[in-house]
């Protein structure tokens, strides 16, 4: 699901998607370039100059795609936001049974899993992640994230039950899991102490438990 420019503020959209070889080269140069520094330096301390001259381009050859630093930050943690995003959509196509829902929520310690494991992948990841909650003009990537996967969720809950009554609590249900998903990879991230098969392991047992009663409940009324 990737994410909507209409939810991003005018100043931080990219001003192209490069298309070519030479210009995706030149892109991911950028970003990577960013990832490094964002890490030595912290969010407050680099500039595009920074980045233009780890990445070996111009100042101008980088404001052909973001128009300031923040833009660039902004695309770390769309990226992230969509991969992990991704997570979830093929866990849900892959592990729903409408007729029995139960099936699912057997399989949400691979979710928090494929999750931790696809956040590691990405360079500077836990520091991304830092930015978006610290830097207001980033806070909207990762609200507007969540906000579009609740909505996600609950469609895929209203398609096969009788979910009225119960819609503002399912939202908050699958708001908050995501919130207890996240802040246990991010534990197992940045905490060196902290087992990431046991964090993994415990998101899961609690978003089960939070789960199982209002899974009882609903009125299955088919697709």
């Amino acid at each position: 699901m990737p994410f909507k420019k209409s939810h991003v503020p005018p100043d931080l959209l990219e001003k192209n998607r490069p298309q070519q070889q030479r210009a995706v080269q030149t892109y991911e140069g950028i970003l990577k370039a960013a990832s490094e520094l964002l890490v030595e330096l912290g969010v407050e301390r680099i500039s595009t100059n920074l980045i233009a001259e780890r990445a070996g381009i111009t100042v101008p050859a980088l404001y052909r795609y973001f128009k300031n630093k923040y833009a660039v930050l902004y695309a770390l943690g769309a990226r992230l936001m969509d991969r992990q995003n991704q997570i979830l959509v093929e866990w849900h196509e892959t592990y729903f049974d409408p007729s029995d829902p139960e099936k699912l929520f057997t399989e949400v310690e691979g979710l928090v899993r494929q999750t931790y494991d696809v956040t590691c992948e990405q360079p500077a990841s836990l520091a991304v992640l830092s930015a978006m909650r610290a830097i207001p003009i980033l806070q909207e990537v990762r609200l507007q994230s969540h906000k579009r996967m609740t909505q996600w969720l609950l469609s895929q809950w209203q398609a096969y039950y009788k979910v009225d009554e119960d819609e503002g609590r399912i939202a908050l249900q699958s708001r908050l899991s995501m919130e207890v998903a996240m802040a246990a990879v991010e534990m197992a991230i940045e905490d060196d102490d902290t087992s990431a098969d046991v964090a993994v392991e415990e998101a899961a047992r609690i978003i089960v438990l939070y789960w199982r009663d209002m899974i009882k409940g609903l009125e299955y009324i088919g697709p």
